[in-house]
């Protein structure tokens, strides 16, 4: 029996001096003591400022050791916590999302001056330097009820909005897909390599820590920079975003050290980019699909290779359905992905299914297929055209954007023809005018930290062109 535990502090009591979270570019590190005795003491800070169980914390800590530290003190100790990206601090965002969190307090580093917020800032360290409380009487502790994440939207198409998961009764047990996730004390690290604050990835990290596995952040990214990481750390797992997928595609090398399983998600990935990733790394990436309230499919290297362009079945729990008009339709169909979660990420008062904003089909096995967004006026169409022009060779991302139809692609370096003529015919295929095509290199279009194209910057963009390069 493998020696998965799904407690860091089991793995301290057993491994004090195992790594638990390290940053390349830095010193920063934490051994699992010193990770688990920081957020134990953390957690004290928090209740001696009268922070009440149960209740948001905010943070801005970068992601790494200390933040690590303190997102264990919430999910032990009963807190949410609500990473909050240091770019929202600029903008009027960062009030607006703690204002509709009614977060209790703001935990930072120090690393940054605020103006006036909706709620007190203290520093980590002065948290961390609470005192050891008195022991209980024995029979009198209670150990809290779990506690929980919460995340910010990506804001693709407009403003970042918060989103309030539902408070788990007690903590999620993952010994049920740690073979999937490649993790345990047994296992290698796993690579953290967009170190920003969404579910798809920082729940991978979270599981490999809470298995027994180190995480190791890539804070500034580069291919060659994943590679020494990997085998440095003889790195068992990693995530990566596709638009990362295409610069290690392109870098065209790989590491010495074999890596188990590579997460991928977040924003589409064109076949042609994941194929070549295949190719490179092995039949090791794990595609997952999901919104900012859990994870709704997940597909391996295999059944990928078997429908390409596929994000997966449902995971158990999870049930999905395909809408047009508000009325399903059959397998094959195009229409708005609707899903009905499980019942500890849902509320009592949410309908069944629920909108995800994004466009696909099922096939008669199951298997969901995103086409891509649904536009403001809700036209499939515009989403499987996106769709479409990622199969033609050479191109590596693409978005369609305002009310006339102005399409932005990017293309691959190795690409030698010109892929206008083939955009315009996808376009007439499916009965749409695009106003012109923008093409440009990979890596061109605007993007969120997560990897996904900044739709809402794209548009308000003027276009460098109306027909052609």
């Amino acid at each position: 029996m493998r020696p998965y535990l799904w407690d860091p502090w089991k793995t301290a009591d057993r491994f004090p001096h195992r790594p638990a979270v390290v940053v390349t570019d830095s010193e920063e590190a934490f051994t699992f003591r010193e990770l688990t005795q920081r957020a134990d003491a953390m957690a004290r800070g928090l209740k001696r400022a009268g922070v009440a169980e149960g209740a948001i914390v905010a943070t801005d800590i970068p992601t790494g050791p200390r933040f690590f530290a303190l997102a264990l003190a919430g999910l032990r100790h009963g807190y949410g916590v609500f990473p909050v990206g240091a770019h929202h601090f600029a903008t009027p965002t960062a009030d607006a999302l703690l204002t509709g969190t009614a977060a209790a307090v703001l935990v930072t580093d120090g690393s940054r001056s605020f103006g006036p917020l909706p709620c007190p800032v203290v520093g980590d360290d002065e948290l961390a330097a609470a005192v050891e409380p008195p022991p209980a009487a024995p029979g009198s502790a209670r150990r809290p009820r779990a506690g929980y994440l919460v995340f910010a939207t990506s804001g693709t198409t407009g403003v970042p909005q918060a989103v309030l998961r539902p408070r788990p009764p007690r903590p999620y047990k993952g010994v049920a897909v740690a073979e999937r996730y490649g993790a345990g004390t047994d296992r290698g690290a796993h690579v953290m390599a967009n170190p920003t604050y969404h579910l798809g990835t920082l729940g991978p990290a979270l599981y490999a820590l809470q298995a027994g596995s180190a995480v190791v952040v890539q804070r500034d990214w580069s291919p060659a920079g994943f590679f020494a990481a990997v085998d440095r750390y003889e790195a068992d797992s990693a995530m990566l975003s596709p638009d990362r997928l295409l610069e290690l595609v392109e870098d065209g090398k790989a590491p010495h050290h074999p890596l188990r399983v590579v997460f991928h998600g977040g924003s589409a990935c064109p076949p042609v980019v994941k194929r070549s990733a295949i190719d490179l790394l092995g039949p090791v990436l794990h595609e997952y699909y999901g919104t900012s309230r859990g994870t709704l499919t997940e597909i391996g290297s295999e059944d990928w290779l078997d429908r390409p362009g596929s994000v997966g079945r449902p995971l158990p729990g999870i049930g999905i359905e395909i809408a047009r008009d508000g009325h399903a339709v059959p397998a094959g169909a195009v229409g708005e992905i609707r899903v009905s979660l499980r019942g500890a990420d849902r509320g009592d008062d949410e309908e069944r299914f629920m909108d995800t904003g994004d466009i696909g089909f099922l096939d008669a096995d199951g298997f969901l297929t995103v086409v891509g967004r649904a536009d403001v006026s809700g036209d499939p169409d515009q989403a499987r055209l996106e769709f479409e022009i990622r199969l033609i060779p050479g191109v590596t991302d693409v978005a369609v954007v305002g009310a006339d139809l102005t399409c932005h692609v990017e293309v691959s370096r190795h690409c030698p023809a010109d892929v206008t003529p083939a955009v315009q015919a996808a376009a007439q295929r499916l009965g749409l005018t695009l106003r012109g095509v923008v093409t440009g290199p990979t890596g061109s279009l605007p993007r969120t930290p997560s990897g996904k194209i900044a739709r809402a910057a794209l548009a308000a963009a003027p276009a460098h062109a109306d027909t052609g390069r």
